[in-house]
């Protein structure tokens, strides 16, 4: 225990463990190639063109908004990320990921001394327990989406939480980046921004009855401006037709209890955060971080099950509940890693790692399968392309795992040629016509 404590409070160790994720992070995306809606998204919503200048983005975005959601603020940056080599958003990628670890540690650590065991099991429960784990972190259009998403808003919610537990401040420079960075995040994500919302308004209440304080000026402008792009995004003439679910009680409780599915894989963060808190009781840890934990929890519940109001979901959907309920319980594992409970502590970290370790075995293994596969016919496409070929068929590969990116989405129809990820993989590569065939 005296070799983990020491290990636990050593920048080095910390430092040795965030690069090692960004390594792993690196490798994952490299590995992972255009699918489905990348596709498309290298070409323009208005004219169809190939987008090439960043001035085609802008109109193109305001197409977006009729035909496909709201949510210009990603899908701006997908578009201008597949100017790019991949290269390029291989390496922001890994590095925003890093920084979500880095953001659930230092969020629960309140700035303090990095946990070096703490951002490992943060890193084995977001590599066990989010569904479709290579759309959420690794696949180009849906890393931007989610994870950037989830990074950002942990980034929103510091100084909320910061003011909660300790009263500080904002320099005036930091209220105008923040009430700056509150109105394209506000666009970035339906259930992201609701969670927000839901979180800031408990701060703003807690203020009020906890601390018996009025809110600093910068509560309600940033808030205000998270609104502002919310409905900007949720105006857009797609939204309602695109996302948004059939008003009937049948279809909503439908909803509601495929949502509850979902949640309840996230099992072992439930019971974790029920003993933890428990624990936190017995031990009399400080009620403003209890407080804090269940605030947290509160907006992993809100983002997550505003999906009932949603046409649909998907396992990537979840990413924001599973971000806010696991950096609710780091709140309550670093007070109480002080405790006598640190052997208990560390063998369930113990437990989780040992997962991660196989299960990441297992992940890595399918992600390098699937690029194999994809890369074998990307290089088959474009060799065909240049030999004048105008119609190709090629293999409709599978994944094993959710750790590939390919798990789920829509690579080729074996029917269709017609059908929307054909014809863009066609156009991609200069062809008139490509069709995948099963095995």
């Amino acid at each position: 225990m005296d070799r983990l404590e020491r290990f636990n409070r050593s920048r080095g160790a910390a430092a040795l463990v965030l690069a090692g994720i960004f390594l792993l992070l690196f490798f994952c995306t490299h590995e992972t190639d255009l699918i489905a809606d990348d596709y498309r998204y290298c070409f323009s919503y208005a004219d169809d063109s190939r987008i090439v200048r960043l001035a085609q983005i802008f109109p193109s975005m305001a197409a977006h908004r009729h035909s496909m959601n709201g949510r210009v603020a990603p899908h701006f940056l997908v578009q201008l990320f597949l100017m790019l080599p991949k290269g390029v958003f291989d390496l922001v990628n890994a590095a925003v990921f890093t920084a979500l670890v880095w953001l659930i540690g230092f969020t629960a650590g309140r700035g303090a001394r990095p946990n070096a065991l703490l951002l490992l099991t943060a890193f084995g429960c977001l590599w066990l327990l989010q569904p479709d784990f290579g759309q959420v972190f690794l696949w180009l259009t849906g890393s931007i989406n989610y994870l950037w998403c989830g990074a950002l808003c942990l980034v929103w919610l510091l100084p909320w939480a910061a003011n909660f537990l300790r009263g500080t401040g904002l320099s005036t420079p930091a209220q105008i980046a923040l009430a700056l960075l509150s109105l394209p995040l506000g666009a970035w994500s339906e259930n992201g921004t609701v969670a927000m919302t839901a979180m800031a308004l408990c701060f703003l209440l807690l203020l009020r009855l906890e601390r018996r304080q009025t809110p600093p000026l910068w509560m309600p402008l940033s808030l205000a401006s998270l609104l502002a792009g919310f409905f900007y995004m949720m105006l857009a003439p797609a939204e309602s037709v695109n996302k948004s679910a059939e008003m009937r009680m049948d279809v909503l409780f439908a909803n509601f209890l495929e949502n509850a599915a979902y949640y309840l894989r996230f099992w072992p963060l439930i019971l974790s955060f029920a003993l933890l808190y428990f624990l936190a009781l017995k031990r009399g840890v400080e009620r403003r971080a209890r407080f804090l934990s269940l605030v947290y929890v509160f907006g992993s519940l809100a983002g997550h099950f505003v999906l009932t109001f949603a046409r649909y979901t998907a396992g990537r959907s979840t990413y924001i509940g599973l971000i806010l309920l696991l950096t609710a319980n780091a709140l309550l594992f670093v007070p109480l890693w002080e405790t006598a409970h640190k052997r208990s502590l560390a063998a369930l970290c113990a437990v989780c790692l040992v997962l991660c370790v196989w299960k990441g075995a297992v992940g890595v293994r399918d992600i390098r399968r699937t690029h194999y596969l994809l890369q074998y016919n990307e290089e088959f496409i474009a060799a065909c392309a240049a030999a004048g070929e105008r119609s190709v068929e090629v293999y409709r590969p599978y994944a094993k795992t959710s750790w590939s990116a390919l798990e789920g989405l829509a690579y080729l129809n074996t029917e269709d040629p017609g059908d929307w990820p054909n014809v863009y993989m066609a156009k991609y590569y200069g062809v008139d016509r490509v069709i995948g065939y099963e095995g």
